[in-house]
């Protein structure tokens, strides 16, 4: 019956969003094992992702929690091999049957090494690119070794691309989505790699714009108007204690209208950072968070903030002065 088919086709779907989520706590065990958190698991239509708080430093740590995913599906997929085995499947029938209670293993096995064959293509962001990027690192600079790989994976994206257009139009979108991951993979490396050596006190803002905790949202509105400041420190007795962003000031005028009150809107639990931390670590840290703004502190004081448009602006000129910017 054809509602029995559909019934296990999302079943067979079912069953390897599982494989996927055993995929990505590989990458979490693994990641733990060298004491590295993982924030949570994402699921994707075309897969999912672990999110981490940061990538190893060391890349042989990193070449193992990049090979601990596909491991888990090769490991699945040879397991359930073995129990096929003992009921006399052949893998050349996958193509003449149809999913049931009979062949809904084998098609089970046979998507576990489809998936962990895609994950080692070596390009960003699939795990083969991170495996790339870490044996390169093992020899060369890390920003090198990610644009090396970088560079391969976009290759092999333009071949999937011209590729698709003429046979699969699926490649087509595989090849997009390794292009610009890649791309931005290598963009990111790099930025990270100019921030090393410095620390937040050489991109910390000391001249900001500031507005007191109870002033109604209408003065916030001329600030935002009369300047080019996107995020606004929050002052109570002359004391800094949150921040405000457009974002914030727009969301209080929709709910609150021009009278509401800063305080109702601003964020009053700011992100702290100290001046002596690596600057590289706080960028990660701030970009993890999702935050824009963070308040720069030093022996329990405030000195001034740290924004992502700062640190942006501060990559800027280090690449244009080169080695010549100084720590």
């Amino acid at each position: 019956m054809p509602t029995v088919d559909i019934a296990w086709v999302i079943f067979l779907v079912l069953a390897l969003f599982f494989c996927v989520v055993l995929h990505e706590f590989g990458h979490a065990l693994a990641a733990q094992k060298y004491g590295i958190q993982t924030k949570d698991i994402v699921l994707y239509p075309i897969g999912g992702v672990a999110r981490l708080e940061k990538l190893p430093d060391d890349p042989k740590q990193e070449l193992w929690v990049a090979i601990a995913g596909p491991l888990v599906n090769i490991v699945i997929f040879i397991g359930l091999s073995i129990l096929l085995s003992f009921q006399g499947f052949e893998v050349e029938a996958l193509e003449k049957i149809n999913i049931g209670p009979d062949t809904f293993l084998l098609y089970l096995a046979s998507a576990n090494l489809i998936l962990a064959i895609f994950n080692l293509i070596p390009a960003f962001p699939m795990d083969g690119g991170r495996i790339l990027r870490a044996f390169l690192a093992i020899k060369l600079p890390r920003a090198k070794a990610t644009a090396i790989a970088g560079g391969i994976g976009q290759f092999l994206a333009i071949f999937f691309i011209f590729f698709g257009l003429f046979n699969n139009p699926v490649l087509v979108l595989i090849g997009i989505f390794i292009f610009l991951g890649a791309g931005a993979e290598v963009s990111h490396t790099q930025q990270e790699s100019m921030l090393k050596g410095f620390k937040v006190k050489d991109a910390m803002m000391m001249k900001f714009q500031i507005i007191a905790f109870d002033a109604p949202l209408q003065k916030a509105v001329e600030k935002l108007l009369n300047s080019q400041a996107t995020h606004f420190v929050v002052v109570k007795d002359d004391v800094a204690v949150g921040t405000l962003s457009r974002n914030e000031i727009i969301k209080g005028l929709k709910e609150f209208g021009n009278q509401g009150k800063i305080e109702q809107v601003a964020n009053m639990e700011p992100f702290k950072l100290e001046t002596e931390e690596d600057l590289n670590e706080a960028w990660r840290n701030m970009l993890t968070r999702k935050t824009k703004v963070a308040f720069v502190i030093e022996n329990g004081h405030f000195l001034g903030i740290l924004d992502q448009e700062n640190i942006s602006e501060f990559i800027l000129v280090k690449k244009a002065m080169g080695p010549t910017l100084s720590h």
